[in-house]
C-alpha cells in the first residue's frame, strides 16, 4: 500500500475552526489579556448590555455591579439590572453563544453591535475557572423569573444548559449576570470604579452602583430624568457600499424593479438620482435587481459613488448634547469643584464612508486637578468610556497635535500632550465606530473623524482661552482695587489730619479711578444653614440698571431660598435672576441666596453673570453668555447696545490674534 503523500497529510489535517474556538485561543483581542484587564472588559460589557436595553425599552436604567473575592485570584463578579428582560427561549444565546446579537445589521448607534462581548466574557469564565455563568432575567409579562446556569461550547460555538428553574424575583422585570473568573480588582484608572465614573458623565440619566470587594459602596446618582433621544434605524448609504455588499443587497431585495430598490432600499436615492445614475450606468429602470450582475453591478456603484446624493441622516445618532455633557460633568467631578466649565462642543453631524458620525468635546479647568501633570483625557466611543490603549487612539491624535499654548496651556514645542490642571472629554458618535481592534478600546486613524475632533476641540479651547485672559485681567483688576482701597484711605486720613478737615467720601474718586461694575460674593455656613451674601457695586461714572443671574448646581436649586425672590427661575437649568434698581454712581445693592445645612456647595459652584455690562467694566462676573435664552427687559438691552457700541470704539491694537479662527471658520461652512 502505498503511504499517503505529505500533500494527502495535511488535508488530513484540516478541519474548521469555530469561532468560539479561534478567540478562545485569542483572547487579548477582545480584551481578556490579564486579570485587571479581563475584570474591567467583564464589567464593561455587561453595563453596555444593560444600558442599551433600557434605553430602548425608554427606561431610566438602575445598574449594580458587584465584586467578591472568591480566593487570591478568583473574582464573583455580579451585574443586575432594571431592564426589560430576555426571553427564556434567548438567554442561552445572548450569553453563551459568540457573533449573536440584534444589534449587527441595525443601522444606528449602539454600544453594543457585534454580538460578541458578553458572551466573550463567558468564555473567559469558563476557560479560566471551569465555571458555569449563573443568569437571571424576568419579563414583565410573566410572574416568575428564569435561572440558568450555562457554559458555551467553543467546539460548536453553542450554549450547554447545566441546570435551569424559576425564581420569584422582588422586581418587575431585569436581568442578573453573575460569574466567577480569574481577575484582580485593583482601583486605579483602568478599574470599574474609572469606567462607572466616565459612564456617568456621559450618562447622566443612568444611577450606577459599585460594591467592591473590601464592601465600599460608591453611588453615582443620575443627573438628569431624560432619556437620551432613541437612534433611529436608517437604510444603508449609498456612500458606504462596497461591491460586494451591493450584490447581495441586488440579490437579497424583494424590490420588483432596480428603480425601486435604488429609492426603496437605499438612503439619500431621489427619483431624480436614480434615473440619472441608471442613464449613466446604462441599466433600464424596470429590470429586476437579481438580474445585474459583475461589470454591471460595477458600473452601478461607480454611479452611485459619482452622482450627487442626499447626505446620511444624523437621525441614527444618539448625541449626549452640551447641556448633559455640562451637567454630567458637574455631576461626576464635584470633589474636584472645577472653577470652569468651558461651553460644551456638539459638531453637527458629517459622514465618513457612508457612515454619519458627530464630535462632542467638553474641557474642565482649574479647582483640583493637578497643574504640574499632562492633562487627563476622557475618550467616549457611543456613550462608552475607553480606559486602554490611550496612545494608539486618534482621539489622542488629535489631542496632541493640536498647538495648545495658543490656549493657555503648556506644551513643549506646540506638540504633544499638554499639562495644566484641565481635563478634556471628547465623544465619538456614530454607527459604525473605526475601533482599532474587537476590543473596542482605541480608535483607528482617520482623516475625517480627525479634523472635526480637532475643529470640535479648536471651538471649546478658544472659550479656555478666553476664560483665561478673563481672570488675568480680573486678577490685575482686583489686584488695583485692593490696593486703591488700601492706600487711599490711609491717604485722606493723613491729608485730613494735617489739613484739620474731616475725612472725604472717596466713593467718587474709586468710581473715577476704577470705572468697573463690581461684584463680591462671600459664602458663610453656620448651623442655620448656608448663606451666601452679593454686594453689586456701581463704580462707574453714569447710572446703570444690571440684570444679575447666577447658575447653581440643579441639585441644590430644591432647597435654596433667596432675598428679594428673583424675577424669574429655571430649577432644571439650575438659573436664577434679578433686574436690580437702577444704581447711580458710587450706588450698592445687595442680595442673599440661603441653602440647607448639608448642602455640597461651595463659592467655584456658583457662577454669575451680569447684562448689560461690557466685560471691560465687570469684575467679579461674566457677561451673560450668549445661548441663554432668555428675554432682557428693554432698558438693559439698551445699555448693553450702548456698551458695544463704546467697545468697537475703543478696540486696541493689542487685541489678542486668533489664529485658528480662519480654519475653524472654513469646516463650519462645509
Amino acid at each position: 500500500m502505498t503511504p499517503p503523500s505529505i500533500a494527502q497529510q495535511l488535508a488530513a489535517k484540516q478541519r474548521e475552526i469555530s469561532v468560539a474556538e479561534f478567540f478562545e485561543r485569542n483572547r487579548q483581542i477582545l480584551g481578556f489579556d490579564n486579570p485587571q484587564r479581563s475584570l474591567l472588559t467583564t464589567v464593561k460589557e455587561a453595563v453596555d448590555n444593560s444600558l442599551d436595553s433600557c434605553e430602548e425599552a425608554r427606561i431610566l436604567p438602575e445598574v449594580t455591579v458587584q465584586v467578591q473575592k472568591e480566593s487570591e485570584d478568583r473574582l464573583r463578579v455580579s451585574i443586575d439590572d432594571n431592564g426589560p428582560g430576555i426571553l427564556r427561549r434567548e438567554i442561552p444565546n445572548v450569553f453563551a453563544r459568540l457573533l449573536y446579537g440584534s444589534r449587527f445589521h441595525s443601522n444606528r448607534q449602539a454600544r453594543g453591535q457585534q454580538g460578541i462581548g458578553i458572551s466573550a466574557a463567558v468564555l473567559y469564565a469558563n476557560l479560566t475557572t471551569a465555571r458555569p455563568a449563573r443568569i437571571i432575567s424576568k419579563i414583565e409579562e410573566e410572574e416568575a423569573a428564569h435561572v440558568l446556569e450555562l457554559f458555551l461550547d467553543t467546539q460548536k460555538n453553542q450554549p450547554r444548559i447545566v441546570s435551569e428553574d424559576v425564581l420569584l424575583w422582588d422586581r418587575p422585570h431585569g436581568t442578573s449576570v453573575e460569574l466567577v473568573l480569574r481577575a484582580r480588582y485593583v482601583r486605579g484608572r483602568q478599574s470599574p470604579y474609572e469606567y462607572l465614573r466616565g459612564t456617568a458623565i456621559v450618562n447622566p440619566h443612568a444611577r450606577l452602583l459599585l460594591i467592591e470587594p473590601d464592601g465600599t459602596r460608591v453611588t453615582f446618582e443620575r443627573a438628569t430624568t431624560d432619556l437620551p433621544p432613541l437612534a433611529q434605524e436608517t437604510l444603508p448609504h449609498p456612500y458606504g457600499l462596497e461591491l460586494g455588499e451591493l450584490g447581495y443587497f441586488l440579490k437579497s431585495t424583494k424590490r420588483a424593479t432596480l428603480a425601486e430598490f435604488l429609492t426603496k432600499d437605499l438612503q439619500g436615492v431621489s427619483a431624480r438620482a436614480a434615473r440619472e445614475l441608471l442613464a449613466e450606468c446604462g441599466c433600464a429602470a424596470q429590470r429586476p435587481p437579481g438580474s445585474v450582475h459583475s461589470e454591471e453591478q460595477e458600473r452601478l456603484l461607480a454611479a452611485l459613488h459619482r452622482v450627487a446624493l442626499v447626505a446620511p441622516t444624523g437621525d441614527c445618532l444618539s448625541p449626549i448634547g452640551a447641556m448633559l455633557i455640562k451637567r454630567g460633568l458637574r455631576n461626576v467631578l464635584g470633589e474636584i469643584r472645577p472653577e470652569f466649565y468651558a461651553p460644551p462642543v456638539s459638531r453637527p453631524p458629517r459622514v465618513r464612508g457612508g457612515f454619519p458620525f458627530m464630535v462632542e468635546v467638553g474641557i474642565v479647568y482649574g479647582g483640583a486637578l493637578p497643574a504640574d501633570q499632562p492633562v487627563q483625557i476622557l475618550r467616549f466611543a457611543n456613550r462608552v468610556p475607553l480606559l486602554f490603549q490611550q496612545g494608539a487612539c486618534a482621539i489622542t491624535s488629535a489631542v496632541t497635535n493640536l498647538d495648545w499654548r495658543r490656549y493657555g496651556l503648556e506644551q513643549k514645542g506646540g506638540s504633544g500632550m499638554p499639562s495644566g490642571p484641565a481635563l478634556i472629554l471628547v465623544h465619538l458618535a456614530s454607527t459604525k465606530i473605526p475601533f482599532t481592534s474587537e476590543a473596542k478600546e482605541a480608535v483607528a486613524e482617520d482623516p475625517e473623524i480627525d479634523r472635526e475632533v480637532t475643529l470640535a476641540l479648536q471651538v471649546a479651547a478658544r472659550h479656555l482661552r478666553t476664560h483665561l485672559s478673563r481672570r488675568t485681567r480680573r486678577d490685575l483688576a482686583g489686584a488695583k482695587f485692593e490696593i486703591i482701597l488700601k492706600i487711599l484711605p490711609k491717604l485722606a486720613e493723613k491729608t485730613s489730619h494735617l489739613t484739620g478737615r474731616p475725612v472725604p467720601d472717596l466713593t467718587p474718586v474709586i468710581t473715577r479711578i476704577m470705572d468697573v461694575v463690581n461684584l463680591d460674593a462671600r459664602l458663610a455656613r453656620d448651623a442655620a444653614g448656608l448663606r451666601v451674601e452679593v454686594e453689586a457695586v456701581n463704580y462707574t461714572p453714569r447710572a446703570r440698571v444690571l440684570e444679575l443671574f447666577v447658575e447653581i448646581p440643579p441639585e441644590a436649586m430644591t432647597g435654596a431660598s433667596f432675598d428679594p425672590a428673583p424675577d424669574g427661575t429655571d430649577p432644571a437649568l439650575g438659573r436664577a435672576w434679578w433686574t436690580l434698581p437702577k444704581l447711580a454712581p458710587s450706588a450698592r445693592t445687595r442680595l442673599a441666596l440661603t441653602f440647607p445645612p448639608k448642602t455640597d456647595l461651595d463659592a467655584s459652584d456658583l457662577d454669575w453673570y451680569v447684562a448689560g455690562v461690557d466685560e471691560a467694566h465687570l469684575l467679579g462676573a461674566d457677561p451673560l453668555p450668549g445661548d441663554w435664552d432668555v428675554r432682557l427687559p428693554r432698558m438693559i438691552v439698551e445699555a448693553a447696545e450702548a456698551a458695544a457700541a463704546e467697545g468697537v470704539a475703543n478696540v486696541g491694537a493689542d487685541e489678542e490674534v486668533d489664529y485658528d479662527a480662519a480654519e475653524s471658520s472654513a469646516g463650519d461652512d462645509e
